[in-house]
């Protein structure tokens, strides 16, 4: 069988500009997601953990959401401050272990939440509803298969 060029290995060229890709467009994206939700009374992420919460479903373990949001319990703690503070959300003891916190919308940041998704909906078709279904499943594999081996990269304890 004749090797195509869909087919051959990528070079570490084409490798070097997938990798070196992935931060200004997640900043673009983030920047345009802000700017299209119009985040003016909370900040941004306060925005997303409110955003968080709504996908993930009620009594979102605090843990789980700062591993979502990728940042420490102190600064979720923080963010957790904020959104009780702004009526957006409410934390709840576990009744098996007091240090363990749930979290959950309340009515105003549930309508943040439905407004913030329904602004990033109409952002993802202006912005890529134009790829086909295959050009956007094989980003999405391909960005997931790069987070899930440097997860492990990571988790193997592998030297430099």
């Amino acid at each position: 069988m004749k090797e195509t060029p869909m087919h051959r290995k990528a070079a570490p060229e084409a490798l070097y500009k997938l990798t070196t890709a992935i931060p200004p467009v997640r900043r673009a994206w983030i920047q345009a997601a802000e700017h299209a939700m119009g985040v003016r009374e909370a900040s941004t992420s306060l925005t997303l953990v409110v955003l968080l919460v709504s996908r993930l479903g009620p009594d979102v373990h605090q843990k789980i959401l700062a591993r979502e949001m990728g940042i420490n319990a102190a600064a979720m703690v923080h963010l957790l401050d904020q959104g009780e503070t702004a009526g957006l959300l409410s934390r709840s003891e576990s009744s098996e272990d007091r240090r363990c916190k749930f979290i959950n919308l309340l009515p105003d940041g549930e309508e943040m939440a439905r407004q913030a998704e329904a602004r990033l909906q109409a952002l993802r078709k202006e912005l890529l509803g134009d790829l086909t279904a295959g050009e956007v499943a094989t980003v999405t594999r391909v960005l997931r298969l790069l987070e899930e081996r440097s997860l492990a990269y990571l988790e193997s304890g592998k030297e430099a």
